[in-house]
């Protein structure tokens, strides 16, 4: 495949972390209205929850987002076609732990069960 193709293809995912990073920092809806946000049971429960999950979550997905873009495209470059299917994988797992430390974060903060 060509490489162009192959950066294009495993830079979606960081760029759409950071997108995602930037609309919860600055596009939010406003507490009652739960359109436009980082949502899960413990982000909806009150605002004070709410605004600490969209920021939190901005800050973590825009870190990751951040890292898996160098490291995507640095992956890409040395290795090539080889590590294409290693570094789609690294990138679903730090997606999906960035997930979780969202919500250990926002469960610990507030002391929810």
């Amino acid at each position: 495949m060509n490489l162009i193709i192959l950066l294009i293809i495993v830079d979606i995912v960081p760029l759409g972390l950071l997108l995602l990073g930037g609309i919860y920092e600055t596009k939010h809806s406003k507490f009652p209205n739960t359109k436009i946000g980082y949502k899960n049971k413990y982000s909806i429960l009150n605002k004070k929850t709410w605004e600490y999950s969209n920021k939190l979550a901005s800050k973590i997905y825009g870190a990751i987002g951040s890292f898996l873009l160098v490291l995507n495209t640095i992956g890409i470059f040395i290795f090539g076609e080889e590590a294409f299917s290693t570094i789609l994988a690294l990138t679903f797992i730090l997606v999906v732990i960035a997930r979780l430390i969202i919500e250990n974060i926002i469960k610990k903060k507030f002391k929810l069960k």
